[in-house]
């Protein structure tokens, strides 16, 4: 057996491997978006007693072998996420997130920040007694792609500078909002641009409940992301289609 390191994870995505196995796709605070192997995972209930699950925080165990993916030997439960899946909405909303953050972090970098975002939002998620409103999604996604150095332009226009009016548009490609005349994009609700920098500035716990002030711009911040990656999440379907809103 080889080398052993204790790391802090956040469970984030897994694909079954074999007749027994599964590759864990995990956040890691020290050695950012990590995959390994949890041996017997789908055989044996007692073997890791589900603190794999997705959306757990687990302290690891991993352990370097011959394969080229780090084996997990030891997986301890920090926190889980057992009260999101009362809800259908929690149900979306929980891989909406981890996928997210997963999407935004570095292999081999140091990634503290996007793991605490995305530590806080899943506690917050799992203890809130009502599904939270967009605005705390919208908090999500803009603190998450700040912390990835991808910060929107929300405070004036991307491509002239000056202050924002009532009217105004969201293009991924300019990285944020513009006036209608600097160019294509997103129809946004007015106020919508000030509503996510106040939430991007503020602790997701005090977003739970906040109404949004309109429904334009909805996926404004996943199209910067979508742009970004050249691909959209495969778990925005599921919220789109439960929200009715695309």
């Amino acid at each position: 057996m080889g080398r052993s390191q204790q790391v802090a994870a956040i469970v984030v995505g897994h694909t079954d491997y074999g007749e027994s196995d599964r590759i864990l796709r995990l956040v890691t605070p020290e050695r950012g978006r990590v995959s390994a192997m949890a041996r017997g995972a789908r055989k044996s209930k007692k073997r890791f007693g589900g603190t794999l699950d997705l959306g757990n925080r687990v302290d690891l165990i991993l352990t370097t072998g011959r394969g080229k993916l780090p084996l997990i030997t030891q997986s301890d439960l920090v926190r889980g996420t057992g009260h999101v899946r009362d809800s259908l909405e929690g149900l979306a909303l929980l891989p909406y997130l981890c996928e997210w953050v997963e999407a935004l972090s570095q292999a081999d970098h140091l990634e503290p920040k996007l793991f605490g975002v995305l530590d806080v939002a899943l506690a917050v998620l799992d203890a809130a007694t009502a599904p939270p409103t967009p605005v705390f999604r919208w908090g999500l996604e803009a603190k998450a792609l700040t912390f990835a150095g991808l910060t929107p332009v929300l405070t004036a226009c991307a491509a002239c500078g000056e202050a924002l009016e009532d009217a105004a548009i969201y293009q991924p490609s300019a990285g944020g909002v513009l006036h209608p005349d600097c160019g294509d994009g997103i129809e946004l609700t007015p106020g919508w641009w000030a509503q996510v920098e106040h939430a991007r500035r503020t602790p997701l716990a005090e977003l739970v409940d906040i109404e949004p002030v309109g429904v334009l711009g909805n996926w404004a911040l996943h199209s910067h992301l979508e742009w970004h990656l050249g691909r959209g999440l495969r778990s925005q379907k599921m919220l789109v289609e439960l929200g009715g809103v695309a």
